[in-house]
């Protein structure tokens, strides 16, 4: 079942539906976006030059999403597709980042992120300062 806060945000804003697809930073999760926030996503990338690397985020981000119907009970089906591609089995790990998106992990891809990024805490500090956080 999808998080709650992630539910309600879903119906202050009208989307019923949800894209799932290929997350940027790696291949061993999804992103999951609301129908609203893809689309504006989708206006930003098609106003620019189609060179090499916006051609491939296209394919690779756009090219594999899938939209999926938020059901009563609040719960999304996973196309079988993406599920196998990053190893979500049984059990799936919703990761809310921000008001736009969250990803879907494998319980065990996410302790692992978690267990780099608390390798690297001062590296990931130094960059947040440097972006002025």
């Amino acid at each position: 079942m999808m998080p709650k806060r992630f539910r309600d945000r879903l119906a202050r804003i009208g989307d019923t539906t949800v894209w799932i697809t290929n997350a940027m930073d790696g291949p061993d999760h999804l992103d999951v976006l609301p129908n609203s926030s893809f689309e504006a996503l989708g206006k930003k990338i098609g106003g620019l030059t189609n060179d090499r690397r916006v051609l491939a985020f296209k394919r690779y981000y756009f090219g594999a999403a899938v939209p999926v119907d938020i059901d009563a009970a609040g719960r999304i089906l996973v196309p079988a597709a993406l599920r196998q591609r990053c190893g979500l089995a049984d059990k799936i790990a919703f990761v809310g980042l921000d008001e736009d998106r969250f990803q879907l992990w494998s319980p065990a891809g996410l302790d692992a992120s978690f267990a780099e990024a608390s390798e690297n805490v001062d590296e990931i500090l130094a960059h947040l300062a440097d972006l002025g956080v």
